[in-house]
């Protein structure tokens, strides 16, 4: 009897076509505008969704599209940033919910905002509070509509990374770790969010910025192509991995290049002043100028050195304070582990600090290998290798 029911409601309740993300979100932004319950993402119930809460009572937990999905504000809601999701409901937010699919997920650009202290949380650099920032909230979801693994889980291997990219900068020497910026997720109802944060970019609107998302926490430098010759940044088709790509649509009216050329100035070389702000002829004279690296300089690090392809491991928030076994998986022709490393997490972070450090060095200093610990604010600890 309840499959009949089943089948019934599921014909009466699935459209011909299905809505897009676009139309989801108009859809939830509807359902906002009802009585507030405890949770944000909860609102009065309107007479479909209640038929859908008929169904489950009979014993189907089958879930309807539109309503697992958060709208950009909620999304922001539940990280407990409330001046910034009343920023995504000003006019100067934009809505995007441009969706690309690679490989089993599917990757969603909600929206973006810029503005000077939009946010409960600044960013602390040296002392200084970072309050020109850019936002961006990313939805990532399986395309088979299995839910993401919890970032909690101690089975998650998800690790994205969200990047902005400047049209005539090359993706290599010009990402996220450059702009101290950083990236948030949690995992609701089986979607993953990602809000990611970053120095204010709009100054480049006249040039052109792109939003990038990895399948990786650390940028992989074969995700991209550069063309040095017209600026244009696209993902490389032959890159087995995540490399989503967004054009992001900031406001030209916000276009200023001389205060571009002191953000340039400042992300390469640690600078404020403009002088030095123009491209350099190459990559050969970006390297030449930071050619001296220091084992514990992680600025220098990921300037300079290549991620070793495999080297990446997580672990759950739970394993900070405990030894942490790790091993890159290489081995020498016999089969032998070359290396296997016993990190204590806590020797390199206290227990309310985040960032990414500098664990130890393998080799003489030439060709040297790098062992680098992420740890993210939602916990998560992250290990990898790079190589000179």
């Amino acid at each position: 009897m309840n499959g009949k029911i089943d089948d019934l409601l599921k014909e009466a309740l699935i459209p011909p076509e299905k809505p897009d993300a676009r139309l989801n979100q108009e859809i939830l932004r509807k359902a906002a505008e009802g009585s507030n319950m405890r949770k944000p993402f909860l609102k009065t119930i309107p007479v479909v969704a209640a038929i859908t809460v008929a169904v489950i009572a009979t014993g189907s937990l089958t879930a309807y599209g539109a309503w697992k999905y958060l709208s950009t504000e909620q999304v922001i809601e539940e990280t407990g940033d409330k001046k910034l999701a009343d920023a995504f409901k000003e006019k100067g937010a934009v809505n995007i919910n441009e969706s690309q699919e690679y490989g089993d997920y599917k990757i969603t650009l909600m929206g973006t905002v810029s503005g000077d202290r939009l946010s409960n949380y600044l960013v602390e650099d040296d002392g200084v509070f970072l309050t020109d920032r850019t936002y961006s909230v990313i939805s990532i979801e399986k395309k088979d509509g299995s839910p993401m693994p919890d970032t909690s889980d101690e089975d998650y291997e998800n690790n994205f990374l969200v990047s902005p990219f400047i049209k005539g900068e090359d993706p290599k020497f010009l990402n996220i770790y450059y702009m101290d910026g950083g990236c948030s997720n949690f995992v609701k109802d089986g979607v993953e969010y990602c809000v990611a944060d970053h120095d204010n970019i709009e100054a480049f609107a006249g040039r052109g910025v792109y939003l990038g998302v990895l399948g990786d926490t650390f940028y992989d430098r074969d995700a991209y192509n550069f063309d040095k010759t017209t600026g244009e940044i696209t993902r490389n088709e032959n890159y087995k991995g995540i490399n989503a790509l967004f054009g992001l649509p900031l406001d030209k009216s916000k276009a200023d290049e001389e205060k571009a050329k002191k953000l340039l100035a400042k992300w390469k070389n640690g600078s404020d002043s403009s002088n030095d702000s123009e491209n350099p002829d190459n990559e050969e004279d970006t390297k030449a100028k930071n050619n001296t690296v220091d084992e514990t300089d992680w600025n220098k690090i990921k300037k300079n050195c290549t991620l070793i392809k495999g080297s990446v491991k997580t672990y759950p928030a739970s394993q900070y304070g405990e030894m942490l076994s790790y091993s890159s998986g290489v081995t020498d022709k016999n089969g032998t582990t070359k290396d296997n490393w016993l990190i204590a997490v806590d020797e390199y972070f206290k227990e309310d600090e985040y960032g990414t450090k500098v664990a130890g060095t393998l080799g003489d200093g030439e060709n040297s290998v790098y062992i680098v610990i992420k740890r993210s604010r939602n916990g998560k600890i992250t290990v990898s290798k790079y190589q000179d």
